[in-house]
């Protein structure tokens, strides 16, 4: 599983496994108990091999501290789960995804980061980001790693054939709310050669417009929202791509997106930051012709990971001392050198290694979108049970898009299903 497949896994109740479990000595549950290193779970792309390397011969600065990385293939958060359940070879540190709120019912399984001067570093990293690795209790269960702004992508091309505004401050303008993007949208398939789709598939018209919200299906008092405004809003949007005809109905990583996207089947995407090495992978051929912006309505956040420090870790000091090394701003510019692991230490966007123009969209300086996105993104509540909502919501859009269901059926049967699911976890 990729490092962004893990984003689309519906973990449901899973932290749940870990109710009740009482205290133990935590020398006892480490996988490297025995071991002259500290033990480290990552899933293959998370962390920086080069850094890892070091790491494993030495930290920098820290005489006699190893950190060992193994990768853990397959669903990695189930394993975790079963693994801290087990209380046995629980790895010392651990990296979570987005997803980390599904620890935070199970939070003292994690070490608060903030007893170990952590509150010392807050304000070298994203504002949010801080904010999204802290549980409503308070303690910081995970320490900052990537972040996924996000942008609309655009074929500067095709909006220029289109006779749309084609310079990304033009673009943005005239795409700066939802509906004028949809406006551009119907300007595209009616214009540009070939008849463009404005999106791959509607779901991430709901996606992007859900997190631009600090709301999402479960609020802090564990209660479902998913019915309020905030989600209809995002579902009426996506429902009007589709009514619109404005999306090409293409599934990711598929052959048929595949085509779409190289041969200009779809003129934009509203993605994140980690969404362009697929891009030029898929189509290769259309370098030059993309573009970048802000995202109408406004910056939003989609995906990125944390770096735990279990409550088994041999030696949380030095644990610490490996996470402020490895996450430092230096770091996370070199990760983002070597891995495209965008950082969420603001400080390093300006860096000269961040400010190279990309030919792919045309000589421009991804960061210059990038960066204001991450810097201006909203604090966002995800409660534990976030994929279980989300599920059925997104089924029943997709159910909309390739059956033809009909929108408001959908939306009844998507909160029904959500209610029930909720329920069965404690949500009222």
């Amino acid at each position: 599983m990729s490092r962004r497949g893990l984003l689309g896994a519906s973990l449901g109740g899973a932290g749940a496994a870990l109710l009740g479990l009482s205290g133990c000595g935590a020398a006892n549950g480490s996988v490297s108990a025995g071991t002259d290193h500290l033990g480290l779970w990552y899933w293959n792309g998370a962390l920086s091999d080069k850094l890892l390397a070091t790491a494993a011969r030495g930290v920098p600065g820290v005489p006699g501290l190893k950190v060992k990385g193994s990768p853990i293939a397959g669903e990695y958060e189930s394993k975790l789960l079963t693994s801290l359940a087990a209380r046995a070879y629980v790895p010392d540190l651990a990296c979570v995804n987005s997803s980390v709120s599904v620890f935070f019912p199970d939070e003292h399984e994690f070490l608060d980061l903030k007893d170990l001067g952590a509150g010392a570093l807050e304000d070298q990293y994203l504002d949010w980001k801080w904010k999204s690795g802290t549980s409503p209790s308070g303690r910081l269960v995970g320490f900052p790693l990537d972040a996924g702004p996000t942008a609309l992508y655009y074929r500067r091309d095709l909006f220029e054939k289109a006779g749309l505004p084609t310079e990304p401050g033009d673009v943005a303008e005239a795409t700066s709310t939802w509906e004028k993007y949809l406006a551009v949208g119907r300007t595209l398939k009616a214009k540009a050669p070939g008849n463009p789709y404005l999106v791959s598939q509607i779901a991430y018209v709901f996606r992007m417009a859900l997190y631009q919200s600090p709301k999402q299906f479960v609020d802090a008092d564990n209660r479902f929202i998913g019915d309020q405004e905030h989600v209809k809003h995002a579902w009426d949007l996506a429902v009007e791509a589709y009514r619109q005809r404005l999306s090409a109905r293409v599934l990711d990583s598929t052959p048929d997106y595949n085509a779409a996207m190289s041969r200009g089947r779809v003129a934009t995407m509203i993605n994140a930051v980690w969404a362009i090495n697929g891009l030029k992978e898929v189509a290769p051929k259309t370098s030059g012709d993309w573009r970048l912006t802000a995202m109408p309505s406004g910056p939003a956040n989609y995906g990125g990971s944390y770096v735990t420090i279990t409550r088994y870790c041999r030696d949380p000091e030095g644990a610490f001392a490996f996470l402020k090394w490895m996450l430092g701003p230096a770091n996370q510019l070199k990760s983002y050198q070597e891995m495209a692991l965008f950082p969420t230490t603001p400080a390093v966007y300006t860096k000269p290694a961040m400010q190279k123009p990309d030919r792919f969209f045309g000589g421009q300086i991804p960061v210059d979108v990038f960066g204001p996105a991450a810097e201006k993104a909203p604090v966002i509540f995800f409660s534990p049970y976030e994929d279980t909502a989300n599920t059925p919501v997104f089924q029943e859009l997709t159910n909309v898009e390739t059956l033809g269901k009909n929108p408001d059926k959908a939306w009844r049967d998507a909160m029904n299903a959500c209610e029930t699911a909720l329920s069965h976890l404690g949500v009222s």
